[in-house]
């Protein structure tokens, strides 16, 4: 963590991106007090996308072969991660942001030209910590 300063919460976001539709959405935000709770809710985030963009076994079929992974099965597999949790958990208690990104075909308005960039995110409020008035030291809490 910087010196001098101390985490004050964390700053989760759900987002997609599109530069072939020239669009970016924010699709859920929220504040957590804690790691665990910022992870939490990142994670009950990533199963509700996976959920909406599941697509039917033959649905696109032909648009979701040129990813590698497809967008569901990339956050799923991020949640079910516990080792990687706990470093991540680790790295905001730190200080510093993370996330789980992935990218696929547009699965909402049916565009199978159209690239959509989906990142979970939670990245750490860094407050000064002040030292007491008349005093020279930092209180580093």
């Amino acid at each position: 963590m910087s010196a001098g300063r101390y985490v004050d919460g964390y700053h989760c976001e759900v987002v997609a991106r599109s530069p072939d539709a020239a669009g970016e959405w924010y699709l859920a935000t929220t504040w957590a007090d804690t790691p665990d709770d910022a992870l939490d809710w990142l994670h009950h985030q990533a199963a509700r996308l996976a959920d909406v963009l599941d697509a039917a076994p033959d649905d696109r079929a032909e648009e979701q072969r040129q990813y590698a992974t497809p967008v569901p099965t990339v956050f799923r597999e991020w949640t079910a991660d516990a080792e990687f949790r706990a470093v991540q958990c680790a790295a905001l208690a730190d200080g510093h942001p993370i996330s789980a990104n992935a990218r696929g075909p547009d699965r909402v308005c049916g565009s199978g030209d159209v690239e959509v960039l989906y990142s979970l995110a939670a990245r750490p409020i860094l407050r000064p910590v002040l030292a007491p008035f008349g005093s020279s030291s930092v209180d580093h809490r």
